[in-house]
């Protein structure tokens, strides 16, 4: 990896964060040349504007969760899907504003087409599994985007709170939604009971505990 990567990349890790952490318009310049340990001047040589940079780092963030998803091994889908999510997990728990920066950005408005087209390749993977699912039988009927919805809404509130440092990537919360996340799409849905502390709870309990996410990055 030559300089100009190496400093591109330390740009794009500094966007990352201080997007996800102050928010979009929080964030100036000198504040990210600041955190990236380059001079305001730099930034302008490798993106074109602040904009420019939230963007690239939102569609590495996306191409990521594409990749992460057709990654996501073989066998059945219910397999396939809690192994990704608790992938996200961990993946929260060291690199949190990669996975916010993939699940849970709320700023569309400076999002540019291509950002766009990565959200919707990401969403369409996701929407694959769900899809293999019902081919298997293992997914409830309906429509797949639907369900797609409903598990990327219940591992969000997840990862949102691993990445907040709330639970850990092992926490029994935490891995009581993920499977949550599944047996709220499954065709058939037991819902076994988890021991979580000194009491008892079926995971969609948990899972219907968590508060919504909070608004706006």
């Amino acid at each position: 990896m030559d300089a100009a990567e190496t400093t591109r990349d330390r740009l794009l890790s500094a966007g990352r964060e201080l997007f996800t952490t102050i928010g979009y318009h929080g964030t100036t310049t000198p504040i990210l040349a600041e955190r990236a340990g380059v001079a305001e001047g730099t930034i302008y040589r490798h993106f074109k504007s602040k904009r420019a940079l939230l963007n690239a780092a939102f569609q590495d963030a996306q191409r990521w969760g594409t990749e992460s998803v057709a990654a996501a091994g073989t066998g059945p889908a219910a397999d396939r899907m809690t192994r990704l999510g608790r992938e996200w997990l961990l993946v929260a728990e060291h690199d949190p504003a990669r996975m916010r920066l993939l699940l849970a950005w709320r700023l569309a408005s400076e999002l540019d087409e291509p950002s766009r087209v990565a959200v919707t390749e990401f969403r369409q993977g996701v929407e694959r599994l769900v899809a293999l699912g019902k081919q298997e039988g293992s997914v409830r009927p309906g429509v797949v985007e639907l369900w797609a919805t409903v598990w990327l809404t219940l591992v969000t509130s997840a990862v949102e709170r691993v990445a907040a440092k709330e639970w850990t990537a092992s926490h029994p919360h935490a891995v009581a939604v993920v499977d949550a996340a599944w047996e709220a799409i499954a065709a058939h849905r037991p819902v076994p009971a988890r021991v979580v502390g000194p009491v008892t709870a079926s995971a969609e309990a948990i899972a219907s505990e968590i508060a919504p996410p909070q608004g706006g990055a």
